[in-house]
């Protein structure tokens, strides 16, 4: 039974790591969400959002917060865990957030397409986290800049991005356009899952690049 759920666990994340467009996101996620935290989060050892939560909250940031891909809520609940700062969602899958909604911590979610813009208004938030989102393509650097638009003026975000694709995607670029635009930034390299993980994965890491607006 162990190396039937590493099997599924393997396989899952593979898929998630192969996703290219929104509509593979959206399709993927509905059949993966009732689901995703017994097979992935938990059974993964997945720590990445205590890291980005940790993180985030050492710098003293005041809300509203944006989770950034908030997934089923597991940013948002270490957030919460350690504050009581006000922190809202979005994510492509409705299915997900639905899921984060049972948790209680984020005061408002909405489904968002952080490819194709947010319905956000610039400047709108103190604070925006994200972890996991950032991975193997389907969000590439690009959309950093929608992150920084929707950022106040004295606003700060930190975001995950696996660190096997920094250079190869051209988030090292990105980070550069971020400076030369007046912003401040930093990295910090994190593991993304536990001492508990079996899987390949487990010596996996991720840079949490943090911003200014």
């Amino acid at each position: 039974m162990r190396d039937q759920n590493l099997s599924t666990q393997h396989q899952n994340l593979q898929k998630a790591y192969k996703l290219s467009s929104p509509e593979d996101n959206i399709n993927f996620y509905k059949e993966w969400a009732d689901e995703y935290e017994q097979d992935f989060a938990i059974g993964m050892d997945y720590i990445l959002p205590f890291q980005v939560a940790s993180l985030f909250l050492k710098q003293k940031v005041s809300g509203p917060v944006l989770d950034i891909g908030a997934g089923t809520g597991l940013l948002g609940a270490e957030i919460r865990k350690q504050s009581e700062i006000e922190v809202h969602a979005t994510d492509i899958s409705a299915e997900m957030l639905l899921i984060a909604e049972k948790k209680r911590v984020y005061k408002n979610n909405f489904v968002g397409d952080l490819t194709k813009g947010l319905p956000v208004g610039d400047n709108s938030y103190n604070g925006v986290v994200s972890s996991g989102t950032f991975t193997h393509g389907h969000v590439g650097p690009e959309a950093l800049f929608e992150v920084s638009r929707i950022l106040s003026k004295d606003g700060l975000a930190v975001v995950s991005i696996n660190s096997k694709h920094w250079e190869s995607l051209g988030f090292d670029k990105a980070q550069k356009s971020l400076e030369l635009s007046g912003s401040e930034t930093s990295l910090t390299k994190v593991r993304i899952y536990g001492d508990n993980c079996k899987a390949d994965a487990r010596n996996d890491t991720a840079y949490l690049l943090m911003f200014t607006g």
